[in-house]
C-alpha cells in the first residue's frame, strides 16, 4: 500500500489509499489511462485495483465511495462526463473524457489547479508538486510573492480559466418560473405507451434523508415528478415526467434547457424548486467551528456541479460529516455571502446550529 501511495505523489507516512485525497488522485490516474470510458467501468477499475487493499468500499448508506468521488471530480472539472450518440443503434450512453489542465484564479496568490493529462502524466512538475494542498477532490497552488500564473503555468500547458468560464452559473430565476418552464416543456410532449421501473423523487419524503425520497411509483400517484428512468445501455436517465395513476404518461430527458449540462445539475435544482413551493424547502446546517476562522456548512440533498465549483473556490470540501450527505468548512468572512448565494440559487434554507 505504501508503493501505491508514493507513486499517487503523497507521502506515505501520512496519507493512505482509502483517504479521500488519495482516492481522487487515484481515480484521475485511471481515468489518464482509460478515458474515453463509460462511468461504470471507470468505477469498476478503480474498485478493482483497491481490492484486497482497502476495506471499506461503501459509505454509511450504500453507495459506493469511488462513484461519490467520481461525481466529485467531474463537478470539480477535472473530468467531463458527456452524452455520445450511437448513429447505429440511435441510442446515447454517457462517457468521461479528461478535461484539459487549468487554473483558476481564486484569491490572490491563491488558484486551484484543473484537468488531467492523459498517460498518466502529471499536471505540474516536481518542484510545484510540493506546493499544492490537496484537500479532498480539490487541489490549490500557492503563489510565492509577485509570482507570475501566466508564466509558471502557461509553459507547462495549463490554460488560464476565468472564474466565471468555470462556474458557468445559470440565469437567476424563482423557483416557480423555472418550475413552470419545465412544466410547459413537458405538456407540449405528447403521451405514450407505459415505462417501466422508472423510480421518482418522492416530494412528500423528508428532505432530511435524499436517498430515502427515491422509490417507484404506486397507483396513487398524481402530477409530475424528477425521476430517472433505465436505459438499455448505461446509467438511468434522467427525467421530468407526468403520472396517471402511477404511470408515467409523458416525459422530457434532462438537460432539458441546455443540452450540454449535466441531467443531474438540472434535475437537483429543478427538485430544490419543487420542495420550496411544496413548503418544505431543502437547507444547510451551519455550525460555527471553535478551531477555525469560519463553520462548517452541512448538506442533506445534492446540489450541481456550479453550485459545488463555488463552493470549492471559496471553502474546503470536507465530503461526509456529521450524518450530511457531504459538507465545507467555510471562512467566517464568506459564510453569509455563500448560504445568501445558496439561498437566491437553489433556495436552500439555513438553520445555524450551536455547537
Amino acid at each position: 500500500m505504501a508503493d501505491a501511495v508514493t507513486n499517487l505523489g503523497f507521502p506515505a507516512d501520512s496519507v493512505d489509499l482509502d483517504t479521500p485525497e488519495a482516492l481522487a488522485a487515484l481515480i484521475r490516474r485511471a481515468a489518464s489511462f482509460h478515458c474515453p470510458v463509460t462511468p461504470r467501468a471507470l468505477v469498476r477499475i478503480v474498485e478493482e485495483s483497491l481490492a484486497g487493499l482497502v476495506s471499506e468500499m461503501q459509505t454509511s448508506d450504500g453507495e459506493s465511495v469511488v462513484r461519490a468521488m467520481l461525481d466529485d471530480l467531474i463537478g470539480y472539472g477535472d473530468l467531463v462526463e458527456a452524452a455520445v450518440e450511437e448513429a447505429e443503434s440511435l441510442t446515447s450512453h454517457k462517457m468521461i473524457f479528461l478535461a484539459n489542465p487549468m487554473y483558476i484564479m481564486i484569491s490572490e496568490g491563491h488558484l486551484l489547479l484543473g484537468g488531467v493529462r492523459a498517460d498518466g502524466l502529471p499536471l505540474v512538475e516536481d518542484s510545484l508538486n510540493e506546493r499544492i494542498y490537496y484537500y479532498n477532490h480539490a487541489r490549490m497552488l500557492t503563489l510565492e510573492h509577485s509570482e507570475n500564473p501566466e508564466r509558471l503555468l502557461g509553459t507547462l500547458g495549463i490554460q488560464k480559466v476565468t472564474k466565471e468560464q468555470w462556474l458557468k452559473l445559470p440565469e437567476t430565476t424563482t423557483p416557480t418560473d423555472l418550475v413552470q418552464m419545465y412544466t410547459k416543456r413537458l405538456s407540449a410532449v405528447d403521451s405514450f405507451g407505459q415505462i417501466e421501473e422508472v423510480q421518482i423523487l418522492d416530494q412528500s419524503k423528508s428532505v432530511k434523508f435524499y436517498k430515502g425520497r427515491w422509490r417507484s411509483p404506486t397507483a396513487h400517484d398524481e402530477g409530475t415528478f424528477v425521476g430517472r428512468r433505465p436505459l438499455l445501455y448505461g446509467a438511468d436517465q434522467w427525467c421530468y415526467c407526468e403520472l396517471a395513476g402511477g404511470s408515467v404518461v409523458r416525459f422530457i430527458d434532462l438537460p432539458a434547457l441546455h443540452r450540454l449540462d449535466r441531467g443531474c445539475d438540472e434535475a437537483w435544482r429543478l427538485q430544490a424548486a419543487i420542495d420550496f413551493i411544496s413548503g418544505t424547502p431543502q437547507f444547510v446546517r451551519v455550525v460555527p467551528s471553535k478551531m477555525y476562522d469560519g463553520a462548517k456548512v452541512h448538506f442533506s440533498s445534492p446540489i450541481p456541479s456550479w453550485a459545488q465549483r463555488r463552493l470549492d473556490a471559496v471553502g474546503q470540501p470536507l465530503g461526509r460529516q456529521s450524518g450530511s450527505l457531504f459538507s465545507y468548512r467555510i471562512p467566517e468572512s464568506l459564510v453569509d455571502q455563500e448560504l445568501a448565494f445558496l439561498r437566491e440559487e437553489m433556495w436552500l434554507e439555513r438553520k445555524d446550529e450551536i455547537k
